[in-house]
């Protein structure tokens, strides 16, 4: 198997466990709240890159710890965002609306960093902007407060991604994972603590599952960039939103509503080609919040 074909398994693993962690987060929607998942997430991946660096001596620097801080703070936003419309709204809608956020980060990269931003961007973002009226708003006449929180968790989620990349010349990438975790678990502990002991074990194996599934969703996508252009890979990524669609199908008894489909195709297919139209683009850490 050559480096592309390594690249794009690697890149679909990741697609299926994000999405499988998305799935396990809905599943707990009858059992635990959504701090108690964010805890248990943000706990494993804690442990897992604690017991990482001391095996392996990678570093944990922090770098700009303002910076840092507000990384922390609208990531864990955008989290509890996207946990709680996962845990209330068709699963599809939720991923395909947490993932405007590559949209958003081009968005705001024109007006907070002063980058340039082409015509390309401005008509995949029209398009993406289309589609999500499609779901958010599908009368045209109101809005689904539910599906609003989810879009809500992009724009965050793009805050967060602008904010790692002011982060890369100061802080490690494992410094940046490794202190987000950390501060989503310091800060969910008081709200899940009076859960945490009410859990049965399958819960708690599903809430040990998303953090699991962060981890490897993370390690595919890191690998998927080493082995590829993020400008060719990048694309595949949006392999989540139908793998999260299949589980909606199979798992969820979510039926196809043509209004999201249109809706999911645009965001996806402006998405796919705004990160394919970047000959430069490159991995910012992973998937966020």
């Amino acid at each position: 198997m050559d480096a592309t074909h390594r690249a794009v398994a690697w890149m679909l693993l990741a697609s299926l466990a994000f999405a499988s962690g998305s799935a396990l987060v809905k599943w707990t929607a009858d059992h635990a709240g959504v701090a108690t998942v964010i805890f248990g997430r943000s706990l494993v991946i804690t442990l897992a890159l604690l017991a990482w660096s001391r095996l392996r001596g990678s570093s944990l620097h922090a770098g700009d710890r303002r910076l840092l801080l507000w990384r922390c703070t609208v990531g864990l936003s955008a989290m509890v965002c996207y946990f709680y419309a996962v845990q209330q709204i068709p699963l599809s809608n939720a991923v395909t609306l947490q993932y405007t956020a590559p949209l958003f980060v081009a968005l705001f990269s024109g007006a907070m960093l002063r980058e340039h931003v082409s015509p390309l961007v401005y008509g995949c973002i029209a398009l993406s902007f289309a589609g999500t009226v499609l779901i958010v708003s599908p009368s045209l006449r109101g809005v689904e407060p539910l599906a609003l929180v989810a879009l809500i968790s992009g724009v965050l989620s793009a805050f967060a991604y602008l904010a790692v990349r002011g982060l890369r010349t100061s802080a490690s990438p494992d410094g940046v994972v490794f202190w987000f975790a950390l501060f989503c678990t310091l800060v969910t502990l008081p709200l899940a603590a009076t859960e945490l002991p009410q859990l049965a074990l399958p819960e708690a194996l599903a809430i040990i599952g998303v953090g699991i599934c962060a981890g490897v969703g993370q390690t595919g996508m890191t690998r998927a960039y080493q082995a590829a252009r993020a400008a060719y890979i990048g694309a595949f990524s949006y392999a989540t939103v139908l793998i999260g669609g299949i589980y909606g199908w199979l798992f969820f008894q979510q039926s196809l509503v043509w209004g999201d489909a249109i809706g999911a195709a645009l965001i996806v297919g402006s998405g796919a080609l705004l990160v394919s139209s970047a000959p430069e683009a490159k991995p910012e850490g992973g998937q966020l919040p």
